[in-house]
């Protein structure tokens, strides 16, 4: 297959625009090609790992072509919302593309060109040819001399010209795979089992990268290997850190992961936990969905919708191990590890839509609920993130139990990933129904079911009791009104289905004023609201909809409770046991902000 020649420009960043080249012969790439003198160009509309069709093509300019020879306009239209036809070509001719791209969205899954640095995701910006999936593409990217470059993508140039790369993929997929940071960036480099791992930090500024962070990703990566077993899969792995003063979020890749955190998360222990526990989900993905995945993302359709029913476990049981393996690396305490899976409980509690939409259905429909949340998304659809993690963490115990430590969930996806990807191939649900009953047996396989088909009812208590562990709502007894709030406002942002405010006909984007004649605003509300709702006493509720000031009666209830996961000091030995196959209690060292690490910047 000939080779795309594309130029990328980032050296003005007051223009947020990033600009665009791609040269080549139409006449070597025949499926771009609809007609004679005809040729096919398309961008992608959503980024892997990202489900949503975000409609990159918005921020292209006015597409140019060119003779390369002469430099003759060569005809360009738009024939589709993403895709660019040129026309009256001449067998043999040479053509160069022209366009830009506006840039300024800092986020995992977008481009960003800033004075500071430029961050992109290929999806964003590379026109490709239609049907050439194969095509080999040379990135030769003119940036500010002071930058560097932190790419997974293959250099192959020498690297000697100050404000010059030039980067290789091997096909569209590769090229999709791997975005690019530069800037002046903090680096920290490490081995695991000979393979190298970087860390490149963006935007910190005079916050240092924790002197324990080399070591407790080094330890998490190697917790993660020991799941699947073998080798690592890549050749080497870069974590690409973006660090603002807010924002959170994570995007996998086969050979990278790019990390989105506040810059002062590092400063503080819980913030560095939560950092590392991004870190490890992300970097998990490197066997579960980059590589062992379902047979409807084996060969991506980058321009439209990629439905699957198996979000609960590319993305859910990923959720589970995140805070597993940064606990088996000694990031986490035991503690530590049991809050965190309460977390997840008590969003699963909190969402009624659990009973609404089974797992598969909302994997199926996150392109359109959970990429798109509104007032009613947690009324009638369910987070597969957090609710497939607590699914993962049912089946892991069930298999646990029922072994006595001899079988887990590591077991079960060594085997999913031995009969799929290494065979070649996606998965489907009977692949998974295969791997789960070699470990488990039927009685896993029903379990499983029970979880991801239908309403999500997990027999928590009675598994967590296996363990020596108790748990609790605590709390419960507190008046609930079942709505939750716009920001600090008292706007109201959704109302909980069935809940008290529901019945009394609360509707969102109402504003409440009074609660028994007592004003309320943002500020006050919590402690208004205690000292006046009582379970089971009725309140007058004072509310402006639409213009209009209207009267309610809202009847509080019992809240729901705040889930606990506790260890029971009185359970029995074999508990015990169990609970520490599963959980071994290793402790944090001193975590926080210290020393930086040993490593080069630039």
């Amino acid at each position: 297959m000939a080779t795309l020649d594309y130029r990328l420009d980032v050296r003005h960043p007051a223009t947020r625009e990033i600009g665009l080249e791609l040269t080549l012969s139409p006449g070597e790439f025949p499926t771009a090609a609809p007609a004679a003198g005809e040729f096919d160009l398309f961008l992608p509309t959503w980024t892997p790992g990202s489900y949503l069709v975000r409609e990159y093509a918005r921020h292209v300019t006015r597409v140019t072509a060119r003779d390369a020879a002469t430099g003759a306009p060569v005809s360009v239209r738009k024939v589709d919302k993403n895709r660019f036809r040129l026309a009256g070509l001449a067998p043999g001719q040479r053509v160069v593309v022209a366009w830009s791209v506006y840039a300024h969205e800092l986020s995992v899954r977008t481009a960003d060109l800033t004075g500071e640095h430029a961050y992109w995701n290929h999806a964003c910006l590379l026109l490709w040819p239609v049907g050439a999936r194969a095509a080999t593409a040379r990135l030769a990217i003119a940036h500010p001399p002071a930058w560097q470059l932190a790419c997974a993508l293959a250099r192959v140039d020498d690297g000697a010209t100050p404000g010059a790369a030039v980067v290789q993929a091997d096909g569209l997929d590769a090229a999709m795979d791997a975005p690019v940071l530069l800037g002046d960036l903090q680096r920290a480099q490490w081995d695991v089992d000979g393979v190298p791992h970087e860390l490149v930090a963006d935007g910190l500024g005079p916050v240092a990268l924790p002197a324990r962070l080399v070591d407790d990703l080094r330890a998490v990566v190697a917790q993660a290997k020991a799941v699947f077993g073998g080798a690592l899969p890549y050749p080497r792995y870069l974590f690409q850190c973006l660090f603002a003063a807010d924002g959170h979020g994570g995007l996998e890749h086969a050979a990278s992961t790019t990390l989105l955190m506040g810059r002062a998360a590092l400063a503080s222990d819980a913030g560095y936990r939560e950092f590392v526990a991004l870190a490890a989900h992300e970097h998990f993905h490197a066997w579960n969905v980059k590589r062992m995945r379902p047979a409807e993302f084996w060969d991506y359709d980058y321009e439209r919708e990629n439905h699957t029913e198996f979000l609960w476990l590319a993305e859910g049981w990923t959720a589970y191990y995140d805070d597993l393996l940064c606990l088996r690396a000694g990031v986490f305490s035991r503690q530590h590890y049991l809050d965190a899976a309460a977390k997840n409980v008590q969003g699963m509690l909190a969402a009624p839509g659990r009973m609404r939409l089974s797992l598969r259905e909302s994997s199926f429909d996150a392109w359109i609920r959970l990429y798109r949340p509104d007032e009613n998304t947690r009324n009638s659809s369910q987070n597969y993130y957090g609710n497939g993690a607590v699914a993962a963490m049912c089946l892991d115990l069930w298999l646990r139990r029922a072994s006595g430590n001899g079988a887990s969930l590591d077991d079960v996806l060594r085997r999913l990933y031995e009969a799929t990807y290494a065979a070649g191939r996606g998965y489907t649900l009977a692949d998974v129904h295969r791997a789960l009953a070699a470990v488990g047996g039927d009685g896993a396989v029903a379990l499983l079911e029970s979880l991801v088909a239908d309403r999500l009812e997990p027999p928590l208590a009675e598994l967590l009791a296996a363990f020596g562990l108790r748990f609790a709502l605590r709390d419960a007894e507190r008046p609930f009104l079942g709505l939750n709030f716009d920001g600090a406002s008292t706007f109201v942002a959704s109302v909980t289905r069935g809940a008290p405010a529901a019945a009394a006909g609360v509707h969102p984007g109402d504003e409440l004023l009074a609660i028994d004649g007592v004003r309320v605003d943002g500020a006050r509300w919590n402690e208004t609201w205690t000292a006046v709702a009582k379970v089971g006493k009725p309140v007058e509720l004072l509310l402006a909809r639409r213009g209009l000031v209207q009267r309610l009666t809202a009847t509080p209830q019992a809240a729901p409770g705040t889930a606990v996961i506790e260890v029971d000091d009185a359970a029995s030995p074999a508990a015990k046991q169990l609970l520490a196959g599963w959980l071994p209690d290793a402790r944090t060292s001193a975590a926080g902000a210290a020393a930086p690490v040993t490593a080069s910047t630039s």
